[in-house]
């Protein structure tokens, strides 16, 4: 009965699911439970429920560990590693593709080795570090001509075609995805065949052969109706889409893209809806269809939001700014050309840790391929020592490039304050430095009320989390011109260019009344918290008031500010210096 279920895991998930949990209501030896187990989260997995798949896979691995069933944990990994994928948790997937690595090498089993090594490509595709995927693509292609693996051929080129298309390399991407059709397997399998016909359409639709492209993803259409994937013909709706818009027939491009939509919210895909919506609210901008198109995009950011797609999220803002800018609505533009600035902020700071993270998890897989080469060189011949040698000189070359990038991104982590993710003193002095002599400026200087007592009280974790708490209270309070950096300690100080002091004072009533009214319980229960600000507002002269003294006056200013009692903003005139 199990045996049935296993079979149908990707061509019938359903019906796997359905005799999983038939198998799993009936009373079990741990070997079956394991296997059952394992069965109903891959079940889940091609159903594309990656998060319930997650702990049933993880379940399973744990029964076969238990086991010291070694197969059982292997494939439980490898199911695991691709749910993390699918997450959008690449690092984590990266880690777990190494231990599948690492135990095939134990093994000895070369098959799953190659499926390790061609899914740790693929996980690098999708982090957008494409040189990287192409070299383990190209490794898992050499390893399936090496050992008569046709069908870990067809898999290497498929995804590398992918890879190519990604870098733009359009005409290798033809060419991969071309030998992979030519390449002949006794179990064909449709859903690979119509990837990689898929992706040839993406390298014509690159290099603007059109009618080519079309020709393509039709074949792929055909072979993806026999197997019934409802998600993966929206997704060839969306590609035919782009082709008719390319070739300006719009009304089948906007027929297509409505069809894909339609077909992706029966399927319950958040992410297709979005990627085709975004597509159809463009094309409907570009036709002057405006009302049409914003609730095209409306409605991709709506489901964008509550998926957590920050990334199409930040398209859409795009979007959206570009129609409102081009119909003559600049206010809403600017909304959301700043919430796209934003978002793409965050995102690029997001891709840079990942990218670290995934440093560390190439270096860990680098060391296992020098511990599997080591394991074949214990009967090897000299050749196969200088073959070791040279392996190594081109490891430490990319080490020591590497190394080189991390130094650099170190410096840029020179002015960011480590804690709150503010501009530090040192940022707030060079700005200081580049202000015209003769320029408006006001000067804000903002300290936590009894910030001592929240360290005594609560622990300085919690004055931690405070700090950070309040650098994105007064952040988001504030325009993208305006300057805040972490001062020192619990203080803080704002550099506002041009503004009157009428403007000043009110954004600062704003900021102190934002942290007053906070819910500082939801950092730790029973805390409250409020602010006092000493503020400075100058006309520079060179010859009678600089920088240094509008800085002294703010100082002045939150000293009178705690004076009174604090939770308020004072004001100062700066006055010339003795020293000037």
């Amino acid at each position: 009965m199990l045996d049935a279920a296993w079979a149908c895991q990707r061509s019938d998930p359903q019906e796997c699911l359905r005799v999983s949990r038939q198998v799993l209501e009936q009373p079990l030896e741990e070997p079956e439970l394991a296997r059952a187990t394992l069965c109903l989260g891959c079940g889940l997995l091609y159903q594309g429920e990656f998060n319930a798949a997650e702990p049933e896979l993880r379940q399973a691995l744990h029964l076969y560990k238990e086991l010291a069933d070694q197969k059982g944990q292997l494939g439980s990994l490898n199911a695991l590693g691709t749910a993390k994928a699918r997450q959008g948790r690449p690092v984590e997937a990266l880690e777990l593709f190494l231990q599948v690595r690492q135990l095939s090498v134990a093994l000895g089993d070369v098959k799953s080795e190659i499926r390790a090594l061609n899914s740790t490509g693929a996980v690098h595709g999708i982090m957008g570090d494409h040189p990287n995927a192409v070299h383990y693509l190209l490794l898992v292609l050499g390893l399936g001509r090496q050992h008569g693996l046709p069908l870990m051929e067809r898999y290497a080129l498929t995804n590398l075609s992918m890879a190519y298309n990604e870098m733009g390399r359009h005409h290798d991407a033809l060419e991969a995805a071309t030998a992979c059709l030519k390449i002949q397997v006794e179990d064909s399998l449709p859903a690979l065949e119509a990837s990689a016909l898929q992706n040839a359409g993406q390298a014509h639709f690159g290099l603007r052969q059109f009618p080519e492209a079309q020709a393509m993803y039709l074949k792929a259409s055909e072979l993806i109706e026999h197997s019934g994937d409802q998600s993966d013909l929206a997704g060839i709706d969306l590609f035919l889409g782009r082709v008719a818009q390319q070739q300006g027939k719009l009304d089948e491009a906007r027929h297509l893209f409505e069809r894909g939509v339609t077909i992706y919210q029966k399927s319950g895909d958040d992410y297709g809806q979005v990627t085709v919506l975004l597509h159809l609210g463009e094309l409907l901008g570009l036709t002057r269809q405006v009302e049409d198109a914003l609730n095209a995009l409306h409605r991709a950011r709506s489901l964008a939001e509550a998926g957590q797609l920050r990334n199409e999220l930040c398209k859409i803002d795009l979007a959206l700014s570009r129609l409102y800018r081009d119909s003559g609505r600049p206010q809403e533009a600017l909304t959301h050309l700043e919430q796209h600035l934003q978002l793409n902020s965050e995102l690029f700071n997001a891709a840079s840790d990942q990218r670290l993270q995934s440093l560390r998890v190439q270096f860990e897989l680098e060391q296992a391929e020098r511990e599997r080469q080591a394991a074949q060189r214990q009967n090897a011949e000299l050749t196969e020592l200088n073959a070791r040698l040279e392996a190594t000189n081109r490891d430490l070359t990319v080490a020591q490039t590497r190394t080189a990038e991390l130094m650099v991104r170190l410096e840029q982590h020179a002015n960011e304050d480590a804690l709150t993710g503010l501009p530090n003193r040192r940022v707030f002095d060079a700005a200081l430095e580049r202000v015209l002599p003769s320029q408006q400026i006001s000067v804000v200087l903002c300290d936590i009320d009894h910030f001592k007592i929240v360290n005594d009280r609560f622990s300085h974790l919690v004055g931690d989390e405070v700090l950070r708490h309040v650098a994105t209270l007064l952040r988001g309070q504030l325009h993208r011109s305006d300057l805040l950096a972490r001062y020192g300690g619990e203080e803080f100080v704002l550099l506002l260019t041009g503004a009157s002091e009428a403007a000043t004072l009110e954004l600062c009533e704003d900021l102190r009344r934002a942290t007053e009214n906070h819910d500082w319980s939801t950092v730790r229960p029973g805390l409250s918290l409020t602010i006092s600000l000493g503020v400075a507002v100058a006309q520079l002269n060179p010859a009678t008031l600089a920088v240094r003294d509008v800085v002294q006056a703010a100082d002045d200013a939150l000293y009178a500010a705690k004076n009174a009692g604090r939770n308020r903003v004072e004001v100062r005139q700066a006055k010339a210096s003795s020293a000037g």
